[in-house]
């Protein structure tokens, strides 16, 4: 009869669960779609102290540019309360701290793609810029060669952030903003001095595309450099394997030999 028991306490317990867990998906549905929520939270935003404020937009920013605060902080406040309904289920201890360790290893995931994402576009960005300014010095104007860059077939993550000022323009930045946003998602010196660049030719009519050409080739001389410098660094790095991996083994083999012909003479 206990057994029983709890075998429908097991039952009742499982299908409450996925009552809140289906009830769950349906508010997260119905608060991802909804407008007045995004506004509401928006204002909210905005009515925040100044530092806090900033700190909110700048990280939505870093995080996905085309995505506005609201939704930003939407999809935040949606993962955190995920997170307590899931800790406060009545499931067992085991069950809640696999969970979270799985939503630790995917967020350490998706920070690690980041920056994987982040040094890939960096490697890249000297081709990016020589593409931008090719189209500007072929008589297009910045905004023109950032539509041009959207209609060319690769596969360059940099050209994509280029291109992606362009659809950041069409959605209502301005370019100064744009390139902030790029600024905020890419916090590498190289995209600094490109945005720079293009603020000061935008403000004093200078020729962009020179200024770019010159820094595509300044950014792949650093690469070279950095290039050079990493594999002498090979040598020095070696060191700790060769002296605790291969030094024993290879004195074990020239000794040992040596070590059991004595220790055999000895014996004799």
């Amino acid at each position: 009869m206990p057994m029983h028991i709890d075998i429908l306490i097991w039952v009742a317990l499982s299908i409450t669960c996925v009552c809140i867990a289906a009830l769950w998906l349906k508010i997260v549905a119905v608060c991802g779609s909804s407008v007045r929520l995004k506004a509401t939270l928006d204002k909210l935003i905005y009515k925040l102290p100044k530092t806090l404020s900033s700190k909110v937009i700048t990280t939505a920013q870093q995080a996905v540019p085309e995505q506005t605060p609201a939704a930003w902080l939407l999809h935040q406040l949606i993962v955190a309360m995920s997170v307590f309904i899931i800790l406060s289920l009545p499931i067992s201890a085991v069950v809640k701290l696999t969970i979270g360790v799985s939503l630790l290893l995917m967020v350490l995931a998706r920070r690690n793609r980041l920056k994987a994402y982040q040094r890939k576009v960096i490697r890249q960005w000297p081709s990016a810029l020589d593409l931008v300014a090719m189209l500007m010095q072929s008589g297009l104007s910045l905004r023109a060669a950032l539509h041009a860059l959207q209609s060319i077939p690769n596969n360059l993550s940099a050209v994509a952030e280029i291109a992606r000022l362009h659809r950041l323009q069409q959605s209502g930045y301005s370019l100064s903003q744009a390139i902030d946003a790029l600024s905020l998602r890419i916090t590498h010196p190289w995209i600094s001095l490109f945005a720079g660049a293009v603020l000061q030719a935008q403000e004093t009519g200078g020729a962009l595309a020179n200024t770019l050409k010159s820094q595509a080739n300044q950014f792949r001389q650093q690469q070279l450099l950095e290039a050079e410098k990493r594999a002498q660094e090979v040598s020095v790095k070696l060191m700790l394997p060769l002296i605790f991996c291969f030094f024993p083994v290879t004195m074990l083999l020239i000794l040992g030999p040596v070590f059991i012909g004595f220790t055999q003479g000895g014996m004799l």
